[in-house]
């Protein structure tokens, strides 16, 4: 089975990876972290992704792989930039993903309420069967 889940390293990032731990037989896993960016700022000019916060993101899904190690379970990690929703859909389409994980609340609830809930986007576009964990 490939399984996308989608992890930044909040507390349902981590309720999603826990899901991923219970799967059993052969599981082909991808954790992937999604930083916003880049953006169009007031005079539509780009803005650029502060770097610490790609860093951190980074260090999160590096963190993860290695506790998943310990657990027994081998994950590849992948950073991306854009939209999330976008992202893990795209991601789902490259691995041929018969599964996405993740959790219905992420780091940045402020862009949420603004731009939508990126669950409720995978919900609707994704291209497999969603697992959404809250």
């Amino acid at each position: 089975m490939k399984v996308v889940v989608a992890y930044d390293g909040s507390e349902h990032a981590h309720k999603a990876v826990d899901q991923l731990k219970l799967l059993s037989g052969p599981v082909d896993a991808v954790l992937v972290s999604v930083v916003r960016g880049p953006a169009l700022g007031i005079r539509g000019t780009a803005v650029e992704v502060d770097q610490s916060e790609i860093d951190a993101a980074r260090d999160a899904l590096q963190k993860m792989a290695k506790e998943l190690a310990a657990a027994g379970r081998t994950v590849q990690t992948k950073l991306m930039m854009g939209e999330p929703a976008d992202a893990l859909i795209d991601e789902a389409i490259e691995q041929k993903a018969d599964l996405i994980i993740l959790g219905t609340r992420g780091l940045n609830l402020a862009k949420r309420i603004v731009m939508g809930s990126v669950s409720t986007n995978v919900l609707h576009h994704a291209p497999c069967s969603v697992l959404v964990v809250r």
